[in-house]
């Protein structure tokens, strides 16, 4: 009988000691806190945080303080103290980390409360930029990489040592891919459509293309997507009245006393495409910077596109009130260049300027793409055009 007891004993014993360590297993998956990832999105008008948090397989993007943009101390021409500038907007980025966990404000805006070191596991940090970094690349490589090389050594400093952290300039292909799967993410995953994103310096153009030559292998949720990206240098709105130039047809209220002014009068002085193909005014090619692209956008495995980025200010009424009268508010003398612009653009390309807009921010595919590790089989063919050689850094 004894014997029989003790059998009993030690098998309610084990038994215990499986519910508990299921009780504790359970308890740790509903108390685990969420995935999170940081991103840093360093464009030509300012450095602006965002927090990424997978919350139920949906993000919740947490914007914070937007800070001075990463390329304008070493862009240009430099000044003698571009060092101590540096050291500045490298302080204030990696300050930013800190302020977003109150609630506040600064002369760029307003954020919410998000403590990230309390409420996720962060999973990675990154510092990506885009056109206005590339263009600073270009004129100041040596100042770049120092750039680069502080603001790497900057974050490892305040960061857990198991967090990622990459701190580099974005590649034109991945601007693109980025942009794509933001608007698939906003779009419940379709895969067959296509992109055109106009940013200040650049404009990037993006599909799904099965028969495209340059189209590279991205892969989400284990799926393999022939993806076709392109980035023109100096084609965003800013940078193109630079290259294109801004003819007294283009001007502000050029129509107000020309009653012949029609759109065409200031589109047909926009030299977007030669007979050699598309402008690309400052990426590089075999015989040097400013080349010339088709974009196949016959190709493309595409049932609808959407337009993100500064197309989302296009409105119906623009040139009317930009170019035929004088009655838009945000900056006026630039407008009715923009507006005749954005629509001759698409038009070049073969996009319809009545196609869809996206708010979707390319920082949101960044991490979508972190997460799939979707460059997997295309790293090694990712090319920083606006090199006249290899990349500053690798992606």
């Amino acid at each position: 009988m004894l014997e029989n007891g003790e059998k009993v004993i030690k098998k309610l014993s084990f038994l215990l000691i499986f519910i508990l360590i299921s009780l504790l297993i359970h308890s740790a998956s509903i108390y685990a806190l969420p995935s999170c990832h940081i991103i840093f999105d360093a464009g030509s008008s300012g450095t602006r945080l965002y927090v990424y948090e997978l919350q139920d397989k949906q993000w919740a993007a947490h914007a914070g303080p937007k800070a001075g943009a990463l390329a304008d101390p070493v862009r240009g021409e430099l000044s003698q103290d571009w060092l101590s500038k540096t050291g500045a907007v490298v302080k204030n980025i990696v300050k930013s980390l800190e302020d977003i966990k109150a609630a506040g404000s600064n002369n760029q805006g307003k954020w919410d409360a998000f403590n990230w070191s309390t409420k996720c596991d962060l999973k990675s940090a990154n510092v990506f930029a885009t056109a206005g970094m590339r263009l600073a690349e270009q004129d100041n490589s040596n100042e770049s990489f120092q750039l680069w090389k502080m603001l790497q050594e900057s974050l490892e400093n305040v960061l857990p040592k198991n967090v990622s952290i990459s701190t580099r300039t974005i590649t034109g292909f991945e601007e693109g891919l980025y942009a794509w799967l933001a608007v698939r993410e906003e779009q419940n995953q379709m895969n067959y459509f296509g992109i055109v994103e106009m940013g200040g310096a650049s404009s990037q153009v993006t599909f799904r293309c099965d028969s495209c030559g340059g189209s590279k292998p991205i892969i989400i949720e284990k799926e393999s997507i022939p993806l076709y990206s392109y980035s023109f240098l100096g084609l965003g709105q800013t940078e193109a009245l630079k290259n294109l130039g801004r003819s007294a047809a283009c001007a502000y209220g050029a129509g107000l006393n020309n009653s012949k002014w029609t759109y065409q009068t200031c589109a047909k002085t926009l030299k977007i495409k030669t007979a050699k193909g598309i402008r690309d005014p400052y990426n590089y090619g075999p015989n040097g910077k400013g080349i010339h692209t088709d974009i196949p956008v016959s190709q493309a495995n595409a049932w609808g596109w959407a337009l993100t980025g500064a197309f989302q200010y296009m409105k119906d009424g623009d040139i009317e009130n930009s170019c035929k009268t004088k009655n838009t508010a945000f900056e006026p003398e630039t407008s009715c260049f923009r507006a005749v612009y954005l629509r001759k653009y698409l038009k070049v390309l073969g996009v319809a300027p009545n196609s869809p807009k996206s708010e979707a921010s390319w920082t949101l595919g960044s991490v979508i793409c972190e997460k799939n590790d979707c460059l997997q089989k295309s790293k090694s063919l990712l090319k920083c055009y606006w090199m006249n050689g290899d990349c500053l850094i690798r992606p």
